[in-house]
């Protein structure tokens, strides 16, 4: 794994008497379920990708009790995992077999009950310096423009960031980027909110959001360092600080995209008038 060096540095540490119960947080495309398959490699268990569903809990629990194979059973992306599927697995980790390790992959740890974080054991995922992402972003996409590197480097946090980013044309994304910064605030309010007609916001098709926030927020940070009026400064640093502010919200457990953007339009345009 690039980067993660001191969550690998803690696994390694705790190899010889690993917690049977793991959360692993992290933002969506750090690497979480990355560092699960590792985890689970290193301890010579048999990895067992598992649904979110009360139903599979209640199964995992029956097979984990009944087995002799050392497995670890792992809830993926288990944000969205209900309350019932959730008790379910409180009630084996608060005793685990022998045999049995569970984890969970989680975004966002504010959706998780306070008995599941009081049980397991929380692994943080570590920020990915730009260093870092750069070196993934070379190391897999050596076709890319020095010009599009440099921009995945300062709108990308994590390496699935940069697989989303190199899936679409980088330029052509920016240059939208920068034509409703430009535009969001000076045109008619029904145009603004308009300027949402590229992204991806009640399904997979167009750009997406958490990254429109991104590099929303990298292009006022480059206007904003070319100058030196305090009053015309203000209006960047309060872009930064609302694109930033919705970039935070974009990947919550039940989040309306589209009514996401369309108030961030509304908040933008207040700041910027």
């Amino acid at each position: 794994m690039i980067g993660q060096s001191e969550v690998l540095k803690w696994v390694e540490c705790n190899l010889k008497n690993f917690p049977h119960f793991i959360v692993i947080v992290g933002l969506r495309g750090s690497g979480k379920k990355t560092l699960a398959k590792c985890i689970s490699n290193k301890l010579s268990l048999t990895y067992v990708p598992c649904e979110n569903k009360v139903e599979a809990a209640r199964d995992v629990i029956n097979t984990a009790t009944q087995t002799v194979e050392r497995c670890m059973y792992c809830f993926e992306d288990a944000d969205n995992m209900r309350a019932e599927a959730k008790n379910a697995l409180l009630k084996i980790t608060e005793e685990p077999p022998e045999n049995a390790y569970f984890c969970m992959t989680v975004s966002d740890d504010s959706m998780l009950l306070d008995t599941i974080k009081s049980r397991a054991q929380m692994i943080y995922m570590d920020k990915y310096t730009v260093n870092q992402i750069d070196e993934y972003a070379r190391s897999k996409y050596t076709f890319m423009l020095p010009a599009e590197l440099s921009i995945v480097n300062l709108v990308c946090d994590t390496p699935g960031d940069v697989d989303i980013m190199c899936n679409m044309d980088i330029q052509e994304f920016y240059d939208y980027i920068h034509l409703v910064v430009d535009n969001i605030a000076e045109v008619e309010s029904a145009n603004a909110f308009k300027s949402a007609s590229k992204l991806a916001l009640k399904n997979d098709e167009g750009y997406d959001l958490r990254l429109f926030f991104n590099a929303f927020t990298v292009v006022c940070m480059e206007e904003l360092y070319k100058l030196n009026d305090v009053k015309k400064a203000s209006r960047w640093a309060d872009g930064i600080l609302v694109a930033q502010k919705y970039s935070n919200n974009v990947d919550k457990l039940g989040v309306n995209k589209q009514q996401l953007y369309d108030n961030f339009v509304f908040d933008i345009r207040q700041v910027w008038y």
